[in-house]
């Protein structure tokens, strides 16, 4: 709910670029680990696609898909389904595209692990009509596709599949490229007890996360595959092993990134996609044939501690307990102790859990990333939220920089997703410099002068206020604190009520 944190950084970059032409260098230089490692892996993802573009072919996804899904919103889910006649029905996968969208390589595979595997296999449209062979814009429909709709029109998937009502059914996700990073995250997120098998996407490493896993996890990747290093992939192995998930993590010598591209190689015994395909298979049929495949459960006991200690620990460990204070390891891992054992308040994206603790003043406490942007570039700045009770937002970030001092101020209302994510509808955007230590912000867009600038301002505020940044998972929410997800830019936001 409190994107305005991370919209003013953006738009505080985009300010002192205005100020000062230097200041593009220190904002061009990604604020931390995970921003450097996403940025990087997209610019891989683009030259390698372009590089070596996928034999893809795309077709009308009316012609294509055979199955109607009643979507969370009310627009359908079209899908394509292969069944296998010879299966107990009791057993099924959930295959999701990678970023070009759903096409017939993949029903083709859809076809191939019913048959093999005697399953349903379902392939759900998770860019809702939009199909491209333009790399370009697949990126933009992967950066663009919020993994909260990719949950919701799963959980829809699931609903038509029966998968939550028969306790005897057991599921499988399997995504490629977009639609392995997006697989393991709906199940660490939403369907804990379903597998999942993850060709060449993006891992999850946060142990606490994947602690929520009830069942295995394979892992299919390729040694010169630029998105992905070697650390990271270990990373993800080791904090699997961490978090007590079962899993089956491989890198295959001498490719790259999407290296099995279509059924045809599978028939012609190619290597090392045979050896990939065999590893999938072996994996879901000893998932599907075994209930012991689980999380060890006195792994997820051991963490649990008094969630009042844990919140202590983490407050305690802050410099400063209402303004924003560096990142640290351990600060992070106090925090992400508290996600995961905490009391939050149930559902909290929901207006009945969120309203009745959001009007106030709230300040961000806590987000290495802005503190790591503002060390480079050699200032500080501190962020605060005034919600109210008709649900309107205003967000002042004060910047003390030496080529810029003074407020960059964000307006708008805030609402609720789903029981777990809110948005935030920023529709204004303005600044006031100053030098004096005690001023105060404009409280409004009204009450800034007119002036070129203020036109500037508010322009490009407009342009900024795209759909990924106004939905927000809520991790952790009490009476005074928040702990909300910039999946965007895969970090989180914490902020405490004054």
């Amino acid at each position: 709910m409190m994107s305005s944190a991370c919209i003013a950084s953006i738009l505080f970059g985009i300010t002192c670029l205005l100020c000062e032409l230097y200041s593009s260098l220190a904002f061009s230089s990604r604020a931390s680990s995970s921003i450097i490692t996403s940025w990087s892996s997209s610019v891989a993802h683009i030259i390698e696609h372009i590089v070596s573009p996928p034999p893809l072919q795309v077709t009308p996804l009316n012609e294509l898909t055979n199955t109607r899904i009643p979507g969370p919103d009310g627009v359908d889910i079209l899908a394509y389904t292969a069944t296998n006649n010879n299966g107990d029905g009791k057993n099924t996968i959930i295959l999701l595209h990678e970023f070009f969208g759903l096409n017939p390589s993949i029903v083709e595979k859809a076809e191939l692990l019913a048959k093999d595997l005697g399953c349903t296999v379902i392939a759900p449209d998770t860019f809702r009509g939009t199909v491209t062979d333009f790399v370009p814009k697949a990126i933009w429909l992967a950066l663009t596709t919020p993994q909260e709709r990719v949950n919701d029109d799963l959980d829809a998937v699931c609903r038509f599949l029966g998968c939550n009502t028969d306790s005897a059914k057991k599921l499988a996700v399997v995504g490629f490229c977009y639609g392995g990073g997006k697989a393991i995250r709906y199940t660490t997120q939403r369907k804990h007890d379903a597998a999942t098998v993850v060709f060449y996407g993006s891992p999850v490493t946060d142990v606490n996360e994947l602690q929520r896993l009830n069942a295995p996890v394979c892992g299919i990747f390729g040694n010169q595959d630029a998105q992905f290093s070697s650390s990271l992939l270990d990373n993800f192995q080791s904090s699997l092993n961490d978090a007590g998930v079962d899993n089956d993590i491989r890198v295959y010598s001498g490719v790259g990134h999407a290296f099995w591209k279509d059924v045809s190689q599978i028939e012609r015994r190619d290597q090392p996609q045979t050896d990939a395909y065999n590893q999938c298979t072996t994996f879901l049929r000893e998932f599907f044939s075994s209930s012991t495949m689980r999380v060890d459960d006195t792994i997820k006991e051991a963490a649990a501690t008094s969630s009042t200690t844990i919140k202590s620990r983490f407050l305690d460990s802050l410099d400063r307990p209402y303004d924003l204070n560096q990142g640290s390891k351990e600060r992070t891992g106090l925090l992400n102790d508290l996600i995961q054992n905490g009391d939050s308040i149930q559902q909290p994206g929901s207006l009945e859990s969120f309203m009745p603790v959001a009007p106030g003043r709230w300040r961000v406490i806590y987000a290495p990333h802005m503190t790591t942007m503002s060390g480079l570039a050699g200032g500080e700045f501190s962020v605060q939220y005034d919600l109210n009770d008709d649900g309107t937002i205003v967000s002042h970030a004060k910047c003390n920089f030496p080529f810029y001092k003074g407020f960059l101020s964000v307006s708008g209302s805030f609402g609720s997703v789903n029981n777990e994510v809110c948005r935030v509808d920023f529709d204004e955007a303005w600044i006031k410099a100053s030098n004096h230590e005690n001023d105060e912000p404009y409280p409004n867009i009204q009450s800034v002068p007119d002036s070129i600038l203020k036109s500037l301002i508010r322009n490009l505020g407009k342009a900024a206020f795209i759909e990924p940044f106004a939905v927000f998972p809520i991790s952790f929410l009490d009476s005074e604190t928040i702990v909300f997800d910039f999946e965007l830019l895969g970090t989180r936001i914490c902020a405490r009520k004054e």
